[in-house]
């Protein structure tokens, strides 16, 4: 067989008179198969099992031997075959990379996502504790209760006419994990000052007041907390948890001066 397989199918069939569609009747395979069997063209073929048994169909009803046929498949058709499988272990494998590659930009995504969610919590988390806690009076920590300088500051001159003595309150004592219930019975003011204010912490509060004319006074409390200031004119007082605080003035229950987490300005007391 020095010819090519399909020349030798070519001239067998063209022998016993066969056009191509009367071979294919007879085999009962397409006639674009045996075109492509007689042309070579492996690439219009389906698998090489298929392929192989095509070959053997043609060659029965050709009269040609069947297994000389066979070895001469094997050896035109067994490397585009070969090559074949290898394009499609190679299609898989891009396939199959291209399959990771979109996971990992999937999961990549979904992390970032995840992430700005977290930042944008954060970021609302912390605007509304600024808008809880006053703007431009600082807190001090939990572990200290800073009182006021005994020496305020100078301010402007009074007229003439109204001197302004100035008085320098006392250090600021909180009576902590205070057991006992307000309102306090039964307090009165001393002789020298007309007012007597109790604030007690039902939540953390910050708080400031200012007594008369002294400088004012910061502290922050814990539920349980104390604490106890005396005026003779005036007393204001600021809150930073209007919601968590009980106020006494002169063992008369107050307020409420709002709700929790509201933070409240000069609340002015007078005699």
């Amino acid at each position: 067989m020095a010819d090519s397989l399909g020349e030798y199918f070519q001239r067998a069939r063209e022998a016993k008179g066969l056009t191509l569609e009367e071979a294919a009747a007879r085999t009962r395979i397409l006639p674009q198969y045996l075109r492509a069997v007689e042309e070579n063209n492996y690439s219009r073929l389906p698998d090489e099992v298929f392929a192989k048994g095509f070959v053997r169909s043609y060659a029965r009803i050709l009269g040609l031997d069947e297994a000389a046929v066979v070895r001469k498949f094997d050896e035109s058709g067994g490397q585009f075959y070969a090559k074949r499988a290898e394009r499609e272990t190679l299609r898989l494998q891009l396939e199959e990379e291209e399959r990771r590659k979109k996971v990992n930009r999937n999961l990549v995504v979904g992390v970032v996502g995840v992430a700005l969610l977290l930042l944008f919590v954060l970021i609302g988390r912390d605007r509304d504790r600024s808008e809880r806690l006053p703007d431009s009076e600082p807190i001090p920590p939990a572990s200290q209760q800073v009182p006021a300088p005994t020496s305020p500051p100078a301010e402007p001159a009074e007229p003439v006419n109204e001197p302004a003595p100035r008085s320098s309150p006392g250090p600021l004592e909180v009576e902590r994990n205070f057991s006992g219930a307000l309102p306090l019975e039964g307090v009165a003011p001393d002789d020298r000052k007309k007012m007597v204010l109790d604030v007690e912490a039902v939540e953390r509060c910050w708080v400031k007041v200012q007594t008369d004319r002294a400088a004012p006074q910061e502290v922050l409390l814990n539920p349980g907390d104390r604490v106890r200031w005396k005026a003779q004119e005036r007393l204001a007082l600021t809150l930073g948890n209007a919601g968590g605080v009980r106020v006494m003035l002169n063992g008369k229950l107050q307020g409420p001066f709002g709700v929790k987490g509201q933070v409240v300005r000069e609340i002015v007391f007078t005699p």
